[in-house]
């Protein structure tokens, strides 16, 4: 099981400065064994920030995936990878969001910081507003499999 020192939660609300760094909250840079991340594309519209550590573990899980349809895998690969960017913080716990991935997340300036144990995702405040409504009944329906 993973040590707690790791897991990402909770949510905060930052914007983009003027050359589109993002703050990042104490607590995730905290859990990171360093100053790095990477950021890359994510599900749904999102960003996905993982520490180093974290990034390496998922390059291994790519290289040996399970997946019959290699076309597939393939794509996979390249969109995730092709998408990736170094994100050091600087000393101000700020960290740049490329171009490329503003676009695909459709961020303008106000950004929702999300822990997901593993890693944390950015949304453009907007579209965390609309996902969140619709992920509420995929929440009522999982929680009784965790006796909550």
């Amino acid at each position: 099981m993973q040590s707690r020192k790791t897991f990402f939660m909770g949510q905060y609300e930052h914007g983009l400065d003027g050359k589109n760094r993002l703050f990042l909250p104490s607590r995730f840079r905290e859990k990171s064994a360093g100053p790095d991340f990477v950021v890359t594309q994510g599900l749904e519209r999102c960003l996905y920030l993982f520490p180093v550590a974290s990034w390496h573990d998922l390059a291994g899980k790519l290289a040996d995936l399970p997946i019959s349809n290699k076309s597939e895998e393939r794509a996979f690969k390249r969109i995730l990878l092709s998408s990736a960017s170094e994100a050091d913080v600087d000393s101000q716990g700020r960290i740049l969001v490329p171009q490329h991935l503003r676009d695909y997340a459709q961020i303008k300036h106000e950004v929702i910081i999300l822990g997901v144990l593993k890693h944390v995702e950015i949304w453009a405040k907007e579209s965390w507003g609309r996902y969140h409504k619709k992920a509420r009944a995929s929440f009522e329906r999982v929680a009784p499999h965790l006796d909550l």
